[in-house]
């Protein structure tokens, strides 16, 4: 996985961009995003069996994370069964310069779960995908993933007990298609902006549990009516990377 650093300074438009328009359906109540969160930051903070550029205080999860969660206050209701999944798309669209060099990325984040407890504030199951592109995709989902490599996704099963204790299981097949995505005005500035819409296509997934592959579970979701997604624009130049301490 390439190592893709975003300033954290870019998150001084985080207030510029937010939306504080009126009550909607799809809202997410705070505290069951902050579950939500907890479960992935748990699952990818701290791992060290995971790739380091994806991993860890630095890794690009951590700076995703800072980055896009202030957006993600809308999430998609799909029924299933007896469960109902919300689920969130990103997608990134980066074209700037860092150290004299373009750096280009295109890439796709889906975020899927179910099973909150606002009792235990715990999250029965997290999906987090990644591929390389944006819309029209059609990504394999493997155990490893570069962004820059078309055609190739990753992705993740995270579980959480009641506890708080998380376990989680990687990608060994399935994929992750998406067929189209819309959005309306861009909010922000020329460096960065979001724009919030929709996005449409479906996943499956084959995953073994991390580290030993001792368990498998598989999951798999339709969302080709469209679910809510936001999409992060990054333009013009980007600041050198702080020294390492």
């Amino acid at each position: 996985m390439i190592k893709l650093w975003i300033p954290l300074a870019l998150a001084g438009v985080l207030g510029a961009c937010s939306d504080t328009s009126g009550v909607d359906p799809d809202a997410i109540p705070g505290p069951e995003l902050l579950a939500v969160r907890t479960a992935l930051d748990s699952a990818f903070l701290h791992d060290t069996t995971l790739d380091r550029a994806f991993t860890g205080d630095s890794g690009l999860y951590a700076l995703m994370s800072t980055l896009v969660f202030f957006f993600i206050d809308r999430a998609s209701r799909i029924g299933q069964g007896t469960d109902t999944t919300r689920v969130v798309g990103i997608e990134f669209d980066i074209d700037a310069t860092q150290n004299g060099t373009r750096v280009i990325s295109n890439f796709t984040t889906l975020l899927a779960w179910k099973g909150y407890d606002s009792t235990t504030s715990t999250v029965d199951s997290v999906l987090f995908l990644l591929g390389s592109g944006r819309a029209p995709v059609n990504d394999s989902l493997r155990p490893r993933f570069t962004l820059d490599s078309a055609s190739t996704g990753t992705g993740f099963v995270i579980h959480e007990a009641r506890n708080s204790a998380v376990t989680k299981w990687w990608s060994r097949g399935g994929h992750l298609r998406t067929t189209a995505s819309q959005y309306g005005t861009a909010h922000g500035t020329a460096s960065f902006s979001v724009a919030r819409g929709s996005l449409s296509g479906a996943f499956t997934i084959n995953a073994k549990f991390v580290p030993d592959s001792s368990t498998a579970v598989t999951s798999a979701l339709d969302f080709g009516n469209g679910a809510r997604a936001i999409k992060v624009k990054i333009r013009g130049t980007l600041p050198s990377p702080a020294p390492m301490r």
